[in-house]
């Protein structure tokens, strides 16, 4: 009995050691290693089992800014941070160069796996493919995206910009202003775009049944909110938490928590919904292929009938469906959203933007009803929005919805500069550090679009990534300024844009960086 005794505490002191090491004391070496050999380049986050999380939840209570340590942390040699996650160590590199060196070298790195949501509707798409994979998806997808395809969505963001401009005139009908959420304002444009670029205008209302009271919701609802309780899963689930960082995504194949088990059917049943539309499709294409429109799925589906060796999954479509619509509407509605609340701030270039759109359009018009000039706005009218591209620029800049890159692990050790990275390190780059730099951009906190009008502002863009940068850059990001372009353009036309003072301004880390509330602004009709 003793015997058996001494056995289990030798088993318990046996795996709070190992523990120990492996969140504690090897992460302790390892810094201490990198602050002997690196210096004041290198700037160290540690924190047990939390790791950098803790400095983003620390500082969102704190300063009400997630990410207010790496705006403040500006020094003339730092070069990289050092961080903890789990039982991993890594590095998140800040000097423009190194990063470079990162983002063109995809093949030294493997992506780190996600929250369950993530690696269940991600996992065959664009963004997780490897490389050999990643080259077939992107030359398909690239001709999509080309600046010359996007000409073929241009109609449907106007019709979708009119349409919310409509909603938004009914609620103005009895009262002279109105408190507007942006960001949810600016979501149901892109939201609506995202969906029918992929799926095609004629998938508008599906829905999918996904609770026990039988109470429906959109796909597009559900994609987003089942990637938010997937993260916030890890918050209430402590069990889930831990399964995962040992387990990740083989955590779910295990002793399912309620939790897991709940989010993991709302996944399938997602995952359902959107394969019957695929399915669908299929049958009407392959009954007469002159049906097919300019949209993803249709140039999936077409692709998939004429090349039997194109590799092309019912898997594949879904999941880039999930990346592209989640980065075209969260992305994309947080940059407008972020450029309306700064021009609420900012009445003089608000007028300015105002005044520009109307000078490039009025002259279309003999009356400038400011009401009727939106209809009017082409294509070929965005390249002459300059200040409104300034905006959105030092919006993205201000607040860039993704801080950094995605987190990887190298595959072998490797040397990017002086930085010995061994294998199994997690590397990334922050991004948010050099949008934020005194010595790139002068008064950085400050709004100042002009500052993108200079005619000398190269070593600004060589700093300025928010879409990354490398091979693996944002596919999408043309289509994102022309988005954005069009919304401040509409909506400038039709309101003037008034701040919310009695709001709290909380900027917030999540699945994308922006506002943690969204009552910021208040719309009031211009007079025509």
């Amino acid at each position: 009995m003793i015997f058996l005794i001494y056995i289990s505490l030798g088993i318990i002191a046996s795996i709070i050691a190992f523990v120990s090491y492996i969140l504690i004391l090897y992460p302790i070496f390892r810094f201490s290693q990198m602050k002997r050999k690196y210096g004041d380049k290198v700037k160290v986050f540690f924190s047990i089992g939390q790791g950098i999380l803790k400095f983003y939840n620390q500082d969102l209570a704190n300063k009400n800014d997630s990410i207010a340590f790496i705006r403040n942390m500006h020094e003339p040699n730092l070069k990289a941070i050092a961080f903890n996650f789990g039982t991993k160590v890594g590095f998140s590199f800040v000097d423009p160069e190194l990063q470079k060196q990162v983002l063109q070298n995809p093949h030294s790195y493997s992506k780190v796996d996600g929250p369950m949501a993530i690696t269940f509707l991600f996992a065959n798409s664009i963004a997780y493919a490897t490389e050999k994979e990643w080259k077939r998806q992107r030359l398909f997808l690239g001709k999509s995206f080309h600046f010359e395809e996007i000409k073929n969505y241009f109609p449907l963001i106007i019709e979708t910009c009119q349409k919310t401009i409509k909603k938004i005139d009914q609620k103005l009908i009895e009262r002279e202003t109105i408190n507007i959420q942006i960001l949810k304002t600016c979501q149901e444009i892109t939201s609506e775009v995202s969906f029918k670029v992929f799926f095609g205008s004629n998938n508008e209302n599906l829905t999918i049944i996904t609770r026990k009271d039988g109470s429906s919701t959109t796909i597009s609802n559900e994609l987003v909110q089942v990637l938010i309780d997937s993260y916030y899963l890890f918050q209430t689930d402590k069990v889930a938490l831990i399964k995962w960082i040992l387990l990740k995504r083989k955590s779910t194949s295990f002793f399912l928590t309620k939790g897991e088990e709940q989010l993991l059917n709302r996944l399938k049943a997602l995952r359902q919904a959107c394969t019957a539309i695929v399915s669908k499709r299929k049958e009407e294409l392959t009954q007469d292929r002159l049906l097919a429109k300019k949209n993803f799925l249709d140039q999936y589906i077409i692709e998939m009938a004429q090349n039997e060796n194109s590799g092309i999954t019912y898997d594949e479509i879904i999941d880039n469906f999930s990346a592209i619509y989640l980065a075209g509407t969260d992305t994309t509605s947080n940059m407008a959203g972020v450029a309306l609340y700064y021009l609420s701030l900012y009445p003089e270039i608000q007028q300015q933007a105002r005044e520009e759109v109307i000078k490039v359009l009025s002259v279309k018009l003999k009356e400038n009803k400011t009401d009727q000039l939106f209809s009017l706005l082409a294509f070929e009218d965005l390249q002459n929005l300059n200040l409104i591209n300034s905006i959105l620029k030092e919006s993205l800049r201000l607040m860039p919805p993704a801080i950094q890159s995605q987190t990887k692990f190298a595959n072998q050790d490797i040397k990017i500069g002086e930085f010995d990275v061994k294998k199994g390190d997690l590397v990334t780059n922050h991004f948010s550090y050099n949008l934020s730099n005194p010595e790139v951009f002068p008064n950085p906190d400050v709004f100042n679009p002009n500052r993108w009008m200079a005619a000398n502002i190269h070593n600004e863009m060589a700093n300025f990534t928010p879409f990354s940068q490398g091979p693996r850059n944002c596919i999408g990001q043309h289509l994102a300024m022309i988005e954005g372009k069009c919304i401040l353009a509409s909506l400038l036309l039709q309101y003037e844009i008034l701040p919310n003072p009695a709001e709290k301004v909380v900027r917030q880390m999540r699945i994308v960086y922006g506002f943690q509330y969204d009552n910021l602004v208040y719309f009031k009709k211009i007079n025509v």
